[in-house]
C-alpha cells in the first residue's frame, strides 16, 4: 500500500530528521530504537537529504512562496506477504520500488530514499522536487500540480503492483491486496471522512460554547453575592455609628445613603448581568438539544461509516477473486483502465440503467470511444460499435426532451 503527501519547502527539515533518524527523542513511540540499526538508506551518495534537497532546488526555477509544494513524500509499506519472506527478499522488494519511483519521477529529483525496520511494519519513505519542464519559457520548474496529476495518482498503484510482479518473481499478490482501496470507493469514503469531521469540529465548538456560559454564570452569581455583603455591612455600620455613646456620628448618614445608592446602582447592574445570564440559560439549554442532535448525526454517520468500509471490504474481496480467476483460470495479466470503463458503461446500456444527464451520456461517448480506439482492448468491436450508437441516440432524446420542455405548451 502507497501513500502521498504533497510538502512544503518549511516541513523538509523535520521530514529529513524523521527519514534520517537524526535524533533520539522520537515523539512516536511505535519507534524501537533497539531495531533503528536495521534501517536502510538507499540513496549511497553520501550525502543527507537536505543537502541533496537545497542542491535540486537551486538547480530548477522555484516560486519562492510559503505555500508552493516543494517536495512530494512516498511511503509504500511492504505487504503482508512478505511480513515474514526473508530480509534479502524485503531488500529487494524495497529496491525494486525505489527504481520504479526514480523511473517515474526522475531520479535526479530523489533527494531521499530511506528504508524504516523499526516501527510496527517495515516501510520506504522515498522523497522528491516534483520538477517538470516549462517548455513555454525553456527551463525545468517545481510544480507538484503538473507532475502528481489525476492520472498519475489513478495509475500509480497498478503500474507499480505490474513492474514489481515483472521484476521479482517471489512477489504474487502485490501492492494491490485485499486493503487497497478501489479506485470508485474513494469519493464516496472521501465524502463520508470529511462530513465526519466537520461534525466532530461542530460538536467541539458546542462543548466549548457551553463551558463559557458556565463559567460566565458562575462569575455573575459571585459578583451579586459580594454587592449584597458590601450593603449588608453598610448597614450595620450605619445602626452602629447612630448608637453612639456621646450621640454624635463620625460620618453623616446622608454620606452613607449616596453610597449606599452607588451599591444599589452596582446590584441593580448585576441583577441585569443575572437577566442576561438567564438568558444565556435558555440559549445553553437550546445549544445542549442541538448537541444531542449533533451527536446523534455523529452516531449515525459513524455507523454509516463503519457500513461503508464493511462494503468496501466485501468489494475488495470479490475484486481480489476475480483477478485472481483472469490470470489464472484465463491467462489475462492485465485490463486496460479503460476498457473497465467502457464494460461499466455497456451494463448500464444493458440493463437499461439509462442517465437524463447530458453530461454523463457525452462521457460515457467519450469512454466507449476511447476503449474502441485501444488496440489492446479485449471488448468485441462490434459490442462498443452498437453501445456508441445506443449512446448517441441517448444523447439526441436528451436533447429533443430539453428542447421541447424549454419550448413549452403552443398556442
Amino acid at each position: 500500500m502507497a501513500h502521498l503527501k504533497k510538502n512544503t519547502r518549511g516541513a523538509v527539515p523535520g521530514l529529513a530528521v524523521h527519514f534520517e533518524r537524526k535524533t533520539d527523542h522520537h515523539t512516536n513511540k511505535e519507534i524501537d530504537v533497539a531495531k533503528t540499526y536495521r534501517n536502510q538508506d538507499l540513496m549511497t551518495d553520501g550525502s543527507d537529504m537536505l543537502s541533496r534537497f537545497n542542491e535540486r532546488l537551486n538547480e530548477v526555477y522555484f516560486m519562492k512562496r510559503d505555500d508552493v509544494k516543494a517536495l512530494a513524500t512516498w511511503i509504500v509499506t511492504l505487504p503482508e506477504e512478505l511480513s515474514e519472506a526473508p530480509y534479502e527478499q524485503q531488500n529487494a522488494f524495497f529496491e525494486a520500488t525505489k527504481q520504479f519511483l526514480d523511473d517515474r519521477y526522475g531520479q535526479e529529483n530523489a533527494v531521499a530514499a530511506v528504508v524504516h525496520y523499526d516501527e510496527t511494519t517495515p516501510h520506504l519513505h522515498y522523497a522528491f522536487v516534483p520538477v517538470v519542464f516549462d517548455a513555454k519559457k525553456e527551463r525545468y520548474k517545481v510544480s507538484a500540480k503538473e507532475v502528481l496529476t489525476r492520472h498519475d495518482l489513478q495509475t500509480f498503484h497498478d503500474e507499480l503492483d505490474q513492474n514489481l510482479k515483472a521484476v521479482l518473481p517471489f512477489y504474487e499478490q502485490g501492492v494491490l491486496n485485499h486493503k487497497t482501496l478501489p479506485f470508485e470507493n474513494v469519493a464516496e469514503i472521501k465524502k463520508y471522512n470529511d462530513q465526519f469531521k466537520a461534525l466532530k469540529e461542530e460538536l467541539a465548538n458546542v462543548e466549548e460554547n457551553i463551558s463559557a456560559k458556565k463559567a460566565l454564570l458562575k462569575v455573575t452569581n459571585q459578583a451579586l453575592t459580594e454587592v449584597e455583603l458590601a450593603e449588608k455591612q453598610i448597614d450595620d455600620f450605619k445602626q452602629a455609628l447612630s448608637k453612639n455613646l456621646f450621640g454624635k456620628t463620625v460620618l453623616k448618614p446622608d454620606d452613607l445613603d449616596r453610597f449606599k445608592s452607588v451599591l444599589a446602582n452596582m446590584k441593580k447592574a448585576t441583577l441585569q448581568s443575572q437577566r442576561d445570564v438567564a438568558d444565556s440559560n435558555q440559549a445553553l439549554l437550546k445549544t445542549k438539544a442541538q448537541l444531542a442532535e449533533v451527536q446523534a448525526d455523529y452516531q449515525q454517520l459513524k455507523d454509516t461509516h463503519q457500513a461503508l468500509q464493511q462494503r468496501v471490504r466485501e468489494k475488495q474481496q470479490m475484486d481480489y477473486a476475480m483477478r485472481d480467476m483472469l490470470k489464472n483460470d484465463y491467462g489475462v495479466e492485465k485490463i486496460p483502465h479503460s476498457d473497465v470503463e467502457a464494460r461499466y458503461v455497456l451494463y448500464r446500456l444493458d440493463h437499461e440503467q439509462l442517465t437524463k444527464s447530458k453530461k454523463e451520456a457525452t462521457s460515457w461517448l467519450a469512454k466507449l470511444k476511447t476503449a474502441r480506439e485501444n488496440p489492446d482492448s479485449k471488448i468485441a468491436s462490434s459490442r462498443l460499435d452498437r453501445g456508441i450508437e445506443q449512446v448517441k441516440a441517448l444523447i439526441n432524446r436528451i436533447i429533443e426532451l430539453t428542447r421541447d420542455l424549454f419550448k413549452g405548451p403552443s398556442l
